[in-house]
């Protein structure tokens, strides 16, 4: 088995809001908009955002982990966003040889920008 892609869905109250988010505060692409589904896209990374699920109770988001996000300009993307995002760390470089930071989208999911430092 090979995989070709990977795709996250991230449920969100306001599918235009995330929309924003993605597009004007990080770069995406918007694929699709519908009333009750997008697709953004910013090279391989690949998001689905959808409201909550109606089976179960929605209380907010609870993804357990963080989606990195591997960029090639990190210091750039950290100065233009450390004062307009919710910033969860700082940018630092990491023991096991990358550059990141942490924020939240405009859901509350975790994304890490993060780049492999150069040797």
């Amino acid at each position: 088995m090979t995989l070709r892609t990977i795709s996250i869905s991230l449920a969100t109250e306001d599918i235009s809001r995330s929309v924003k988010f993605y597009v004007e505060e990080l770069g995406f692409v918007c694929l699709l908009k519908l009333e009750s589904f997008a697709r953004v896209r910013s090279g391989a990374a690949d998001i689905m955002l959808a409201p909550p699920d109606a089976h179960q109770a929605w209380q907010g988001p609870h993804f357990t982990g963080e989606i990195y996000l591997g960029v090639d300009n990190v210091d750039e993307l950290w100065e233009r966003l450390k004062d307009r995002v919710r910033i969860v760390y700082p940018i630092a470089t990491m023991d096991y040889g990358v550059r990141e930071f942490g924020l939240l989208d405009d859901s509350g999911y975790q994304l890490s920008l993060a780049q492999p430092v150069a040797d």
